[in-house]
């Protein structure tokens, strides 16, 4: 004779408790994997695997030995290029570090716990030692004092970060530019107005780029440009205006008054508007 269900019994004679049991453990081990996969990428081998491939690398060894750390690899007086490349071993499959050794920071001895911490970092972002900008400040103090001039981009008011422009683990571009290496369309993600084309081109902005008339970190001068006065700035190029009927280098005015669409135009080849 069947016995009467028991209470909470789900129809099919499965137990709750019983289903409840089973859920927990998979859980149970879905955290285990998980956990051991987490250990073997700052394991002894930098592979990620289960439980069973950390007992057999440095974690279970390094557990096994009552916390010997000679069976683990450690930072500690380690050559920073021996320790990013055992940082890369996991990390360098992504495109934004793939570039690292090769970098302007690998190829100056800066290595990846230069910036990061995997244990104790004060930012969780990217597990950074420091938040930017003042971790790039630590060693890149010229572009500190840039950004403390009057004009400059709002990167101590944390509106821009310096990593929005570089990337820190290195690019193929001058200055670790994360954009192409003529400098102006990393400039274009945010000044989008400038970018053109145009059907009247300022033709220096093509081919020489933003930075021949802006500073792109700070500036003493309005508009981040690199010459107090406009008129400085543009005679530079258009000498051939000093014996013109209104010569601009003697005169106040500036010549964007006039050339105001001074980064191009639509409609205009003189670039008056």
């Amino acid at each position: 004779q069947r016995q009467q269900p028991l209470r909470h019994e789900r129809p099919g004679g499965v137990h709750v408790r019983e289903v409840a049991g089973r859920v927990a453990a998979g859980l149970r081990g879905r955290v285990a994997v998980g956990a051991g996969q987490v250990r073997q990428r700052h394991g002894h081998e930098g592979r990620v695997g289960g439980g069973a491939a950390v007992a057999r690398g440095g974690v279970g060894r390094h557990v096994a030995g009552g916390g010997d750390k000679t069976k683990i690899f450690t930072f500690k007086d380690v050559a920073a290029e021996k320790i990013s490349e055992r940082c890369l071993q996991c990390h360098q499959t992504s495109h934004e570090r793939a570039n690292f050794l090769r970098s302007d920071h690998g190829r100056a001895g800066v290595s990846c716990i230069g910036c990061h911490s995997p244990h104790g970092a004060a930012n969780r972002q990217a597990l950074l030692i420091k938040t930017q900008p003042g971790l790039c400040y630590g060693c890149h103090q010229d572009a500190q004092a840039d950004f403390s001039k009057p004009f400059h981009h709002k990167v101590n008011e944390g509106l821009v970060q310096c990593s929005d422009c570089h990337n820190a683990h290195g690019t193929t571009n001058d200055k670790q530019l994360r954009r192409t290496a003529d400098e102006q369309e990393i400039c274009y993600k945010c000044h989008a107005d400038k970018r053109g084309p145009f059907l009247f081109e300022h033709y220096p902005v093509k081919s020489e780029g933003c930075a021949t008339c802006h500073t792109p970190h700070g500036s003493s001068n309005p508009r981040l440009l690199t010459r107090s006065r406009v008129n400085t700035m543009c005679l530079e190029c258009h000498q051939n205006f000093y014996n013109a009927p209104h010569p601009q280098n003697t005169k106040s005015q500036a010549c964007a008054n006039c050339h105001v669409a001074i980064h191009g135009s639509n409609s205009d080849s003189f670039l008056f508007k």
